[in-house]
């Protein structure tokens, strides 16, 4: 009975530490373009990608993978946590969520200054998987509270037409298939709980997640039709998004998960004192610095849309939301193509002389389909981190060849 409620409690944990500003606001922009298939098209890969991470590793190659590609799965968590605080400042300003919850506080500010706390109290497992599962259930009454909305009378079509969803399905597969790997609180789930049948839990839960984001869709307005159950969601699982990967990758993690990849202090008192100040500031950072971003990148989409054109794909109610959208979804390139195309390459071997200037191009063609409104730049995006990854498998069997021949003429 025990081990059967901590297999459910991790898949729930892992449900909440996924649904993140990407699962509750993008299916709002997919239902706006394509209607119901883009819907799809991004659910059933980010679903299996992460369900396929319990079955395709093992908690022995979970292990492992950590220790190697710590410095990259920390980067993953950082980014992740700015990414949320940036959406909760977006979200709070742009989409009208302030005072929805009935009251003077600001709950989206003071809930971004709540991971400070897990820097020093990272909380045990047992702690993150009754958290977790407490998190859920409350999306589920919030879920119940607001009904099915949208989900009553889904869109079968968007603004844009189905080849183009063809060409940004393939991209979107790309990312959640691979992202996982690098997302600590998966390793985390996998290591500590007693089955990896954990993820088919996760996957039921975290579909459920899915559906409430798609059922906030307003087909009027091409936006979320905000109610404070909708705004307490939003706020409820960045939070617990942010406060789990600090958890994690803090310099006290490693006392509740031993194989953490933890960001450790130096030696010395000066560099340690830098160190930790840099880290315990990084989710205020990273809120500040995101509203910096909105704000520029604003007035260069709304000023010079020629420089960066967004009004076309992402035509909205203002420009001004039109440009955070537009921000939103260079944030999305993180997950979209950076990181996945990174870990591809890693994986493959590719000397970063050859790796960076790969996902610079792919990064660019990937603004140009995601903010530009031509996701047939998206398949380019991806073929430039395929065709790095195959030159390197080429290259590697043309070395292989000439030190075999090389043998057999010294032989």
């Amino acid at each position: 009975m025990r081990r059967s409620v901590e297999i459910v409690g991790w898949g729930l944990y892992l449900a909440s530490s996924w649904t993140w500003c990407i699962g509750m606001f993008l299916p709002i922009l997919l239902l706006r373009w394509w209607g119901w298939p883009g819907f799809v098209a991004f659910a059933v890969p980010n679903i299996l990608g992460c369900v396929a991470f319990g079955y395709v590793f093992t908690p022995e190659t979970s292990r492992r993978f950590v220790a190697r590609y710590a410095p990259s799965i920390r980067w993953f968590a950082w980014v992740t946590i700015a990414f949320q605080s940036w959406f909760g400042s977006w979200a709070d300003r742009r989409l009208g969520m302030q005072g929805l919850l009935g009251t003077s506080v600001n709950w989206a500010d003071l809930c971004r200054l709540l991971p400070l706390l897990f820097l020093m109290f990272p909380g045990t497992g047992r702690f993150w998987m009754i958290a977790g599962t407490a998190c859920t259930i409350a999306s589920f009454a919030l879920f119940a509270t607001n009904g099915l909305g949208a989900l009553n009378d889904p869109p079968v079509i968007g603004s844009m037409t189905p080849m183009s969803l063809a060409w940004a399905a393939p991209f979107m597969a790309f990312g959640f298939l691979l992202c996982p790997a690098l997302d600590p609180t998966f390793h985390r789930a996998l290591q500590q709980s007693p089955s990896r049948h954990s993820f088919a839990v996760f996957g039921v839960a975290f579909a459920a997640q899915l559906l409430f984001a798609a059922s906030t869709f307003n087909a009027a307005t091409g936006l979320v039709s905000l109610a404070w159950p909708i705004a307490a969601q939003i706020i409820l699982q960045t939070t617990f998004t942010m406060c789990a990967m600090v958890s994690v990758t803090s310099p006290t993690s490693l006392r509740s998960w031993s194989t953490a990849p933890a960001w450790i202090l130096r030696s010395t008192s000066r560099a340690s004192f830098i160190n930790f100040a840099s880290v315990l500031a990084l989710p205020v950072v990273g809120m500040a610095l995101g509203r910096f971003v909105l704000d520029l990148l604003t007035a260069i989409t709304v000023d010079v849309p020629v420089m960066m054109p967004a009004s076309e794909l992402l035509a909205s109610v203002s420009s001004v939301t039109s440009a955070g959208e537009a921000t939103y979804l260079r944030w999305l390139g993180f997950y979209g193509i950076i990181f996945p195309a990174w870990l591809l390459l890693k994986l493959r071997r590719v000397p970063a002389s050859v790796a960076w200037p790969a996902i610079f191009v792919a990064a660019a063609a990937a603004e140009r389909g995601m903010v530009g409104a031509r996701t047939s730049y998206l398949l380019v995006s991806l073929g430039v981190i395929v065709i790095a990854a195959l030159w390197q498998s080429d290259n590697f069997m043309k070395e292989t060849e000439i030190v075999i021949e090389d043998g057999r003429s010294n032989a």
